[in-house]
């Protein structure tokens, strides 16, 4: 594990060695499509039964957050619940932005996907501890420790403060002081890893140059307009800004922890997600070659046992019938997200809430709403294996 780290302290560059337009008249007339996709889909009937579910699921006072749910790119259902700051009563609004939790590690496989698409990584190099890959690092596959556990413990156990800032490159440097190892032979077994993550953007900044916050502003959220979306330590003090707390809304501290990104760290709104959502099915930023790449499940082991499979950053979902769907869920110290893309039937989902509320990882009620392929009950269970966290851990989920 130590020749990992080191490998990736030093700069790591790897470089792989117009039809003509219809013509419309001035005259003609042009239908409004969106008209009639929201009559087709029945938006106001599905937002009149998304309201009073949601009305009735979260009484007031136990939600705090944003929900979003669209059909086809249609805005079906869109409200606020809640806080924004608690202590200040300022209320939340739709331009919110919520920490992400581990709903941000498709946004780092992204990157990572985006310099394989660009030429500027291998698909995919070895990187010297056991045998570990990058395409191991993202299917939750290389066995590696918990950061966030080793970090922490390190700190206390000798009963001194961490470093003001606090980034990705010292969590590497405290792996590799430690020597930390592997805890099971990689690419063996489907293991969730924050680690791996934090790893994958630190290999994003040494290949790029930049900042991991900077490297995702300039190449996906500012071209996709994502004007409510950043990384957090990226030193802006930013508008509408969520807080996060307890469910007795009691403030989470901040941590040395909230600085480290990749596995964590995006802050977004409910828009900006469905604009997140509308680049990836039209290849924006990211080819539609690529993302299947992200959409395919690498764990044969969780066959059987789970609906899911996990692929790059997405968890996905195979119906029977064929359809398919790709979601990830996300909690840290307050925050939980739902992040929920039907991608045959073009159904999005977005619920982000800074008071603690595991209620929202359950999507199948709103998709039944919806008329999409759902299951009578919740897809991801509550364990450890897939880094469900309890509210007093510092595992991100």
């Amino acid at each position: 594990m130590i020749r990992l780290f080191a490998f990736l302290l030093p700069i790591f560059v790897l470089v792989a060695c117009g039809d003509e337009q219809p013509v419309v008249k001035a005259d003609t007339v042009v239908p409004d499509s969106t008209e009639y996709f929201r009559k087709l889909i029945d938006v106001d009937s599905k937002a009149h039964s998304l309201d009073t579910f949601f009305e009735h699921k979260f009484v007031e006072g136990t939600f705090s957050g944003c929900v979003l749910v669209a059909s086809h790119g249609i805005v079906v259902y869109e409200k606020a619940f809640g806080w924004e700051n608690h202590e200040k009563r300022d209320s939340l609004t739709i331009e919110s932005s919520f920490q992400l939790a581990s709903v941000s590690k498709q946004f780092t496989a992204a990157a990572v996907l985006l310099l394989v698409q660009e030429g500027k990584l291998n698909y995919f190099p070895q990187l010297p501890c056991y045998h570990v890959t990058v395409h191991d690092l993202l299917s939750h596959r290389a066995g590696l420790d918990k950061y966030t556990n080793i970090c922490d413990n390190y700190y206390r156990e000798r009963n001194i403060q961490p470093p003001a800032v606090y980034t990705n490159d010292s969590v590497i440097a405290l792996f590799a002081r430690l020597q930390v190892k592997c805890f099971r032979q990689p690419a063996t077994k489907f293991d969730y890893s924050n680690t791996g993550y934090v790893l994958l953007a630190a290999l994003v900044e040494k290949i790029s140059g930049q900042p991991f916050h900077a490297f995702m502003k300039d190449n996906f959220f500012d071209p996709i307009g994502m004007k409510h979306t950043w990384i957090n330590g990226d030193g802006i003090e930013h508008e509408h800004r969520t807080r996060g707390y307890y469910r007795s809304w009691n403030r989470w501290d901040d941590s040395f922890l909230d600085q480290i990104s990749g596995d964590k760290g995006v802050y977004a709104s409910v828009g900006d997600m469905l604009l997140w959502d509308r680049a990836l099915r039209t290849g924006k930023v990211l080819s539609l070659e690529m993302q299947k790449l992200a959409y395919t499940g690498y764990s044969k082991e969780l066959i059987g046992k789970k609906r899911w499979n996990y692929g790059y950053g997405w968890r996905t979902i195979d119906f029977p019938d064929g359809a398919r769907a790709a979601f990830h869920n996300g909690w840290w110290h307050g925050y939980t997200s739902a992040f929920y893309r039907g991608l045959t039937e073009d159904i999005t989902i977005v619920m982000l809430c800074n008071k603690y509320n595991r209620g929202i990882y359950n999507v199948q009620p709103i998709l039944k709403i919806m008329g999409a392929h759902h299951f009578e009950e919740e897809v991801e269970e509550s364990s450890p294996e897939n880094g469900d966290a309890s509210a007093g851990s510092n595992n991100p989920k």
